[in-house]
């Protein structure tokens, strides 16, 4: 089975496509490769890189569309997986040119209650854009063989397209990035960490509220943070938050960090913050970081939505808290620190179930199989077999 995984937007070294599916499929000895714009940091020898990805990256974003298609065809692949809601013309043209090959739609997030959160389209057409991204999303279910997810969620706005030609695949991590035995306290001398997106949707603010909330008191927790902004603007917008509340002292703060460096970052922490705020968007997505936290050994303090009181059991893996509540954080984080003991018992709670059960390794075979079944068009069956 040959496999072609495409992407003109994501980061080369996007951790959900080039290391939870290319790499990982490549080690099941499936071939694949990988249109995208650039060369991701894995063993060529494993993905290989199509020879149209350098003219990808110099071009501009969607003239990168139609190059991404010429990629495409000049590929002999069974499947190909995109990434991207902009390749979805892409997609639809696959469909005619390549009759007989199939097509797998990923869908990364809730795009359509994304749409309503991009800071760079002006508000009044955000709404407009979210009716559009759903229908090309309904319309592209319907033409596509099949739909991968990250989470229930989303799953669930595609079943009018067919359930049986749906899966969701999680964000866990990689087993072989956070080996058992490996040490948890490489540093381990902050008290808090936090890997993501940094804004008013993510609750960065909140977090330096309840900071500043602490201070007051006399308790000023280190804090790393680490990830990507709303652009320039967004950056400026999270210092000048640190520097008002007077915050420098006790909070690194720094831009996005290679995937390979995230465990090291988490371990030189003693607890992982997820703090985002109860907008649609995260009514439905599961936020990867908080396996990612658990298989570090660390507890998590996480805001208590939806999708992610499946996974955190308020004690026993870590504490929930009001998102739009900076008190209520503060007090989650007095709270644990306190209890250093008990803060230690949460972290190894959440390890075990990373390795047990939410984990990349579990579930790949899982996307091999249904990419089978989707080439053989027993879809509906294998799916009713496996319960």
């Amino acid at each position: 089975m040959r496999v072609c995984h495409i992407s003109t937007v994501h980061p080369v070294g996007d951790a959900r496509i080039v290391y939870r599916m290319c790499s990982a499929l490549a080690e099941r000895g499936v071939s694949v490769v990988m249109i995208a714009k650039g060369k991701a940091p894995i063993d060529e020898s494993l993905v290989r890189m199509s020879s149209w990805n350098e003219q990808i990256l110099n071009s501009g974003r969607f003239k990168r569309i139609g190059l991404a298609l010429r990629a495409a065809l000049a590929e002999n692949a069974d499947i190909y997986h995109f990434h991207d809601i902009e390749l979805i013309p892409m997609a639809l043209a696959l469909k005619v040119l390549r009759p007989g090959r199939a097509v797998v739609y990923d869908v990364h997030e809730d795009y359509p209650a994304f749409m309503k959160e991009k800071y760079w389209l002006p508000k009044p057409l955000r709404p407009f854009a979210s009716w559009a991204v759903r229908c090309a999303n309904f319309v592209t279910g319907l033409c596509v063989d099949g739909i991968v997810t990250a989470d229930p969620g989303v799953q669930k706005s595609f079943e009018t397209c067919g359930k049986e030609k749906t899966m969701v695949y999680y964000n866990f991590p990689l087993l072989s990035m956070f080996k058992p035995g490996a040490p948890l306290d490489s540093d381990g001398k902050t008290d808090l960490v936090y890997v993501g997106g940094m804004s008013d949707r993510a609750g960065t603010f909140v977090l330096l509220d309840a900071l500043s909330l602490l201070a007051t008191e006399g308790t000023r927790p280190t804090v790393r943070l680490a990830g990507y902004t709303d652009g320039e603007a967004g950056q400026r917008a999270v210092q000048k938050g640190i520097e008002s509340r007077g915050l420098q002292a006790q909070v690194e703060f720094r831009g996005r960090i290679p995937y390979s460096e995230v465990p090291g970052w988490i371990r030189s922490g003693r607890i992982g913050l997820v703090t985002l705020q109860a907008i649609p968007k995260f009514m439905k997505n599961i936020p990867s970081k908080m396996f990612e936290y658990w298989a570090c050994g660390r507890p998590v303090i996480a805001s208590n939505l939806p999708p992610i009181r499946p996974f955190l059991f308020d004690g026993k893996n870590g504490l929930l808290f009001d998102p739009s509540s900076p008190s209520a954080l503060a007090h989650a984080i007095r709270s644990l620190l306190q209890r250093p003991e008990e803060l230690e018992a949460m972290g190894q709670y959440g390890r075990e179930l990373i390795f047990s059960n939410w984990n990349n390794d579990r579930q790949i075979d899982g996307l091999i199989r249904f990419y089978h079944q989707i080439c053989n068009g027993n879809v509906r069956d294998a799916v009713s077999a496996d319960g």
